[in-house]
């Protein structure tokens, strides 16, 4: 792939650099380092004590910590070795305007790949797995960042981060990264990815949701942060836990946050508690029976203070079936109901999946029973998508515009039933070939039509002497003000042996009964390898497409995580790109 950006590297002092603090370090503070490296390895024993089935359940920021934790050795050594002159030379390559695509007014790069090799050349950094929020003019897109790891050690005021954000103040035409979310000044603060970014409409105040991991090692804690900024993503206050745990029993983790339409000061987080305490599920043979449980905290007050954990739904990992929840999102629709989806997997080899919902008409106090959606048929080889794509079938969820008081509810994941093929290292033997599916509810969520096949392609084709199908996979979802539905995902349509992938996005404005589709013009292989740091079967979990919150515009933005190369990048990695579609308008 050539994808061309027309960046121009900037050379400037360490004070001009965007986002960062204008004080450098001699060097990283050893006790900083050995803090990190005792938080990684409480996460490492945590989460490698997971049943094997649970484990391909983390999410891709879960999966990144165990693969750092792995390797913090040789990453804590080159850190403890940097000197000032190292960090004033790295510096040069500042974040700031991200520069162009050539692919016209409606594409624009998020993410700013001129540091991904300033820190280091034989780990390229990455940026992945993209949150979007729209309000008015004003957007925000957050993501994971392994380079942001570097920058916040070397110019944070405390604590570590491992996300970053771009901002845009033209609806999404251009962007400017800000560098890595302040974690604090309390060198124990962890923040570790899955961001998930909403926004207040008619303010600059947006809040940022992510894994978050704090306490000494004497004590750690897992939790959900959320951060708050009132200047429209540029700057953002210190992470608050909105729900905490004991680190060495707990793992939050697949946060998701939801601003009620209604009341702005109402703000929901749901997450899966991976929980090995015993303390619900008991014990069997002296260790204690994995407990997943999706819970939901929410605050009335802006997100100052939050509630206890409320169990939406639990299950403890022991014969016959070792059932586990994952993958939660929490949406609320105009009226201010509040609606949590999940997955569930009910067998042992993890290959009967349901997605699930249930409502809440009183702000989240109580909620009813949990209402089948859909069955689910596992995609891939039941993990894995060919490449080394680690896949999922997490819901996500959109609201329509109220019709006589009730709004229209709109899920989707990806799925294969459609087509499947013999595959002899795949779960039960097969491989299905993921497609876009969605399925609607009229009546708040109690009844669910038959699922819609989103992607238009035929279901399968012939190449290379076989009959082959395609994978569409970790698709994204919005409805903006008119009704329209937009849906993105990564999509291999383009290459008739489903290895290179490209971005697909789709608009309906009949409810999901037609759509029309628009590609990303390129495509790229699914490397990893650039990036030293991170899962090698990491591509993200999902990203995200926003309408505007506000009302004032139409159409959509969706950011995605391309694999760039160009004459402005050493090494084709994975970078942050945003796509508006339709073109948006005033209303």
């Amino acid at each position: 792939m050539k994808l061309a950006l027309t960046i121009r590297v900037s050379v400037t002092t360490l004070a001009c650099l965007i986002g960062y603090a204008t004080k450098t370090q001699a060097q990283i503070d050893p006790d900083r380092l050995a803090q990190i490296g005792s938080r990684l390895a409480q996460i490492k024993a945590n989460l490698e004590g997971l049943p094997e089935a649970q484990q391909q359940t983390l999410s891709s920021a879960a999966e990144n910590m165990l693969r750092l934790a792995r390797s913090w050795d040789q990453v804590s050594a080159g850190l403890g070795a940097i000197t000032g002159a190292d960090v004033q030379s790295a510096a040069s390559l500042a974040a700031g305007p991200t520069g162009r695509l050539p692919f016209g007014p409606n594409f624009a790069a998020v993410s700013n790949p001129s540091s991904d090799f300033a820190y280091s050349i034989t780990a390229g950094f990455t940026q992945s797995e993209t949150s979007t929020a729209w309000c008015g003019n004003q957007v925000v897109v957050g993501f994971n960042d392994s380079n942001s790891l570097f920058k916040s050690l070397l110019f944070g005021s405390g604590g570590a981060s491992f996300t970053s954000a771009g901002i845009s103040s033209d609806r999404g035409l251009s962007f400017r990264d800000i560098g890595f979310i302040n974690a604090g000044t309390d060198p124990n603060n962890f923040l570790q990815g899955d961001p998930v970014v909403t926004c207040v409409p008619g303010s600059t105040t947006f809040y940022f949701t992510q894994i978050f991991g704090t306490g000494p090692a004497s004590a750690p804690i897992s939790a959900v942060a959320i951060s708050q900024s009132a200047d429209g993503g540029a700057t953002w206050a210190n992470p608050i836990a909105a729900a905490q745990k004991d680190g060495f029993t707990h793992f939050l983790d697949k946060p998701w946050s939801a601003i009620d339409p209604a009341d702005p000061t109402r703000i929901f987080v749901t997450y899966t508690d991976f929980d090995s305490s015993g303390a619900v599920c008991g014990s069997s043979g002296g260790a204690a029976i994995q407990r997943t449980a999706i819970e939901l905290v929410r605050s009335t007050d802006g997100g100052r203070t939050w509630s206890s954990p409320q169990v939406l739904v639990q299950a403890c990992s022991k014969a016959p079936n070792y059932p586990s929840v994952q993958g939660s999102q929490v949406g609320l629709d105009p009226q201010g109901h509040v609606y949590i989806a999940w997955e569930d997997f009910s067998d042992p080899a993890g290959s009967t999946r349901d997605l699930k919902i249930r409502r809440s008409s009183d702000h989240g106090v109580t909620f009813g029973a949990a209402v089948l959606i859909s069955p689910v048929a596992y995609t891939g080889d039941g993990s894995v998508l060919q490449g080394g794509i680690r896949n999922n079938e997490f819901p996500l969820m959109a609201f329509g515009p109220a019709v006589n008081g009730i709004s229209p509810i709109y899920i989707v994941w990806n799925d294969g039933r459609n087509f499947r093929i013999t595959d002899f290292a795949g779960a039960a033997g097969k491989y299905g070939f993921a497609d876009v599916l969605l399925s609607k509810s009229f009546d708040g969520g109690g009844n669910w039509t038959a699922p819609i096949r989103v992607n238009s392609d035929p279901k399968s084709h012939s190449a290379a002497g076989r009959i082959l199908g395609t994978d569409h996979f970790q698709p994204g979802i919005a409805a903006d003000p008119t009704g329209a539905i937009g849906v993105c995902w990564y999509d291999r349509q383009a290459d008739p042996l489903n290895y290179m992938i490209g971005r697909v996005c789709a608009a309906s404005f009949d409810q999901g009964t037609s759509w029309t589709e628009i590609a990303f013009p390129q495509t790229w292989q699914p490397i990893h390898a650039a990036d030293g740091f991170i899962n090698p079967y990491y591509l993200g979990d999902y990203d995200s497409v926003a309408s505007d919150a506000s009302g004032a515009n139409t159409g959509f933005l969706g950011a995605f995580g391309p694999v760039i190369s160009g004459p402005e990048v050493l090494v084709p990695n994975q970078d942050v790109v945003a796509f508006l579609f339709p073109s948006a308008s005033r209303r």
